[in-house]
């Protein structure tokens, strides 16, 4: 008796296979290249926010324990101190907030410029970032700076004609668009209400009978915004209902400004398109995602230090 089969993989028994399962192993991929993909960008994105959050804490109390032991006028705030020039010199100055990488020359930066900066600002350089801003719309880079994260301000006091400012988000309408209030990089823990700017509040900095007076009550502000998650409001549905149909809109037409006249210098105007992480003329930043500019995730980390001044001039 004679028998004859088909092997399994012969090109009849291939044919007989139901068509539904063509294409199976590019959906399976699509499936799990995405939840790799958000795995990947959340590890990257929180594992770069705590190594900046440690970063300012150290730098926090470096600033704080420096400005304590400073010979001041015990009558000074806080605010004029920063403007001393042996606290510009020895512990922290705007001026090195940006540096213009054209100037390096064969330098290298960490170990021929930095060491040269107030001891502050070198805490600081560790979390400045590369920006090369298009000021004229050209689509070509006019400048190539290395800066600390924030919004890029023009300020023709400083060596570059350039500082940066810290813009706090208080509020977004219902397509993103934000209502911010500037910050500014280092400034001082005081005793002022949130939304009072009216009056004269106690200023710690200064000696007095007040038990929170002769202090140095330092904050440090760092806008951390991710280069890998986009950033989304919540949905009305509840907090744990998904949120993909909600981004922030990128629209810097429709910032507004709360405190103008507070901004440490002038808009410098930089184009969204494209998407950058902190362009920008708010240095808000854009992604290009879901057919949209939306924003970054973002996140202002603030760090504080306090110490008791010790010496006086």
């Amino acid at each position: 008796m004679n028998i004859s089969f088909t092997p399994f993989n012969s090109w009849k028994f291939r044919k007989r296979l139901p068509n539904s399962r063509r294409g199976q192993s590019l959906v399976e991929f699509a499936v799990v290249s995405l939840v790799t993909y958000m795995l990947l960008a959340a590890t990257l994105t929180f594992g770069y926010l705590i190594f900046v959050a440690q970063g300012m804490q150290q730098a926090a109390d470096l600033g704080a324990r420096e400005l304590s032991q400073i010979p001041l006028d015990p009558e000074l705030t806080f605010e004029d101190a920063l403007q001393e020039s042996t606290v510009q010199d020895r512990i922290y100055s705007e001026d090195y907030l940006v540096f213009d990488l054209a100037t390096l020359g064969t330098q290298n930066f960490f170990t021929d410029v930095v060491p040269t900066w107030p001891l502050l600002n070198q805490q600081l350089a560790t979390m400045m970032i590369v920006d090369r801003p298009d000021l004229d719309g050209d689509g070509n880079p006019d400048h190539e700076l290395l800066r600390y994260p924030g919004t890029l301000l023009s300020n023709p006091a400083t060596p570059t004609g350039f500082t940066v400012g810290i813009a706090l988000v208080e509020s977004r309408d219902g397509s993103g668009t934000e209502t911010i209030r500037w910050v500014p990089v280092v400034e001082e823990i005081d005793t002022e209400q949130a939304n009072d700017n009216a009056g004269t509040n106690p200023d710690p900095f200064q000696v007095g009978p007040n038990p929170i007076n002769g202090v140095v009550a330092l904050r440090i502000n760092y806008p951390f915004q991710s280069a890998s998650m986009s950033s989304f409001r919540s949905n009305p549905a509840g907090q744990f209902e998904p949120t993909l149909g909600n981004p922030n809109i990128a629209n810097d037409g429709g910032v507004v400004e709360t405190n103008a006249s507070e901004r440490p210098g002038g808009l410098v105007n930089q184009a969204l398109a494209g998407g950058s992480t902190y362009g920008g003329t708010y240095g808000l930043g854009a992604q290009e995602a879901l057919g949209q500019v939306i924003r970054p995730y973002r996140r202002v980390i603030s760090t504080q230090a306090i110490y008791r001044r010790e010496v006086f001039q």
